[in-house]
Parts: structure tokens; sequence; C-alpha cells
């Protein structure tokens, strides 16, 4: 769907995954809001109005710490997304210079750059996901995928990162390159690994646990009594403003949870795969290893 279409957004629920994670809870306001009503009205006759100044005030209170927990998940989520574009950045300016370093007709080493590359990019997507996926690696030799999951490596990328370096300063020694060409390509190993530490950073760092518990115990308390400022003026169209309510401040809280860690796979994390997928490709194309068979799958 064509998101510059708003209007048509407003009514594509099945693809609303917060309406969806929310939908039960907003339910389950909007009774305790009708029963707030009913008490009030038929049981108990108590005419209890708390001053508006106190909503105003909790309204306030409870906006700052929601605008910053957004920004501060939408910080994460875009400086996870600078960090996946320099990873794409850094190897395909890698498969560029080993393209005109490196003899047209080596097909050794240019095949191993490339799958190597592209192993790296797929290995660390699923290292941020806590697992790895032998389907999306590349033989570099008979046997290579199964010796490195019998290996149970903690840390493949950096492993993938160890071997393209070893293949370097092979390529150095055996003279295919010079020394200036040598200092050139290795300064990629240096980027390749400051992403993934800066990665491993936003995913292994949540938002302070104390920070999160206060603020849902924050909105619980404001929506335990917010019923009580709309049902002596609107009756029992307070459960609908009550479930509006809830659905706006709970789901900024929802969001931010969903994008604190951009590297999952939730609806609004960024798109990893198609990442990797798109600079397998353009390392392929850079480095002439590509066929019309490999670029399909």
């Amino acid at each position: 769907m064509d998101k510059k279409i708003w209007f048509a957004i407003l009514f594509d629920f099945h693809r609303t995954k917060t309406l969806r994670t929310l939908l039960v809870s907003m339910c389950v306001a909007g009774v305790y809001a009708f029963i707030c009503d009913y008490l009030e009205e038929n049981v108990f006759h108590i005419d209890f109005r708390p001053p508006t100044y106190i909503y105003s005030i909790l309204g306030i209170v409870l906006g700052l710490l929601l605008v910053f927990r957004t920004n501060t998940a939408y910080d994460r989520w875009w400086e996870g997304r600078k960090l996946l574009s320099k990873l794409g950045y850094n190897w395909k300016n890698l498969a560029i210079k080993i393209n005109s370093f490196v003899p047209i007709d080596d097909k050794d080493n240019r095949e191993f750059f490339a799958k190597m590359i592209s192993n790296h990019a797929f290995s660390l997507k699923e290292h941020l996901r806590d697992g790895i996926k032998a389907s999306e690696l590349e033989e570099i030799y008979p046997g290579f995928i199964e010796e490195t999951m019998a290996k149970k490596l903690y840390h493949v990328p950096t492993y993938f990162l160890t071997l393209i370096s070893d293949r370097m300063t092979k390529l150095y020694k055996d003279k295919v390159i010079t020394d200036m060409q040598f200092l050139e390509v290795s300064k990629h190993i240096d980027e390749a690994n400051e992403v993934i530490s800066s990665c491993e950073r936003i995913h292994s760092t949540p938002i302070p646990f104390s920070y999160a518990i206060h603020l849902k115990k924050f909105l619980f308390i404001f929506m335990l009594i917010i019923p009580f400022g709309f049902i002596h003026d609107l009756g029992s169209w307070s459960v609908a403003i009550v479930m509006l309510i809830f659905y706006a401040m709970v789901g900024l809280d929802v969001i931010g949870e969903e994008i604190e860690d951009p590297f999952g796979q939730d609806e609004n994390d960024l798109p990893f795969d198609g990442i990797c997928k798109s600079l397998k490709i353009s390392v392929q194309e850079i480095l002439k290893t590509n066929d019309q068979k490999l670029i399909k799958s």
C-alpha cells in the first residue's frame, strides 16, 4: 500500500500491529470505564469530579515521559539504519578496490571476496537476532559451511572478518597487491568491525528497566483516573473516549518497545534481509562473479 495515500492507511487494520497488540487491553480499559460510569450513576451516586488541573499536570508529565521514550527509541532505530548504510558502503568500496587491484582472470580471489562479504553481512544479521542461518551462507570450498557450523562459534561475523583479513594479507605476501593497496583495503576491516561493535551496542543495551517500569506504572495510574474526568459530562460515551486515549498513549510506548532494537523481525524493524540481499548482488556484479541463477537466488 502506498503510504502517501493516508486516508487508505486509516482503514488498514489488518497490518496495524499496534492496534492488534492493544486490542484486548483497549477492551479492558473500555470495560473499566463502563463499570465506573455504571457505579457512579446507578449505585453510589457520588459526584466525584477530580479537579481538571490534576489531569493537566499529569498529562504534561506523562507527555514528557512518552516523548523521551519515543525519541530515544527512534534515535536507536535511525542509528541502526545509518550503521547498515555504512556497512553496505564499506563492503561495496572494498569490492570496487579488489576489482581494480586483482587481475580479472583471478576468479578464485574474486569469488572468495564476493562470497565472504555476503557471508559477513548475513551472519551479522543473524548474530543480532541471536542465531545463524546456514542456508544463507555461501560455500567457499566444499564443506566450508558445515565446518563453520561445527565450530559452534559465538561470534561468526568476526570469524568471517578474520578470514577476509587473512586473504588480504595473503594477496600482499604473494605480491598481488602493493603496500599502498594493502593499506587501502585493510582499513575496510576496521570499519566493518566498528559497525559490528556499534550494532551490538544497540542490540545489547535496552532502555533501562526502571525507566520502562516507571512509565508503565504512570500510564496505568493515569488510565485509572481518566474515566472520572468524562463520565459526568459524556456518560456512556466516555467508554469510547477512554479507549481512544488508551490507544494513543499506550500505543506510543508499544511502538517504542518495538523499534528500540531495530535489527529484529518486527514489522517496523529495519529491512535487514533486503539490505543483505542487495549487498550480495551488488558485490557479485562489481567483482564480476554473478550469473543469472545466482542473482535470482
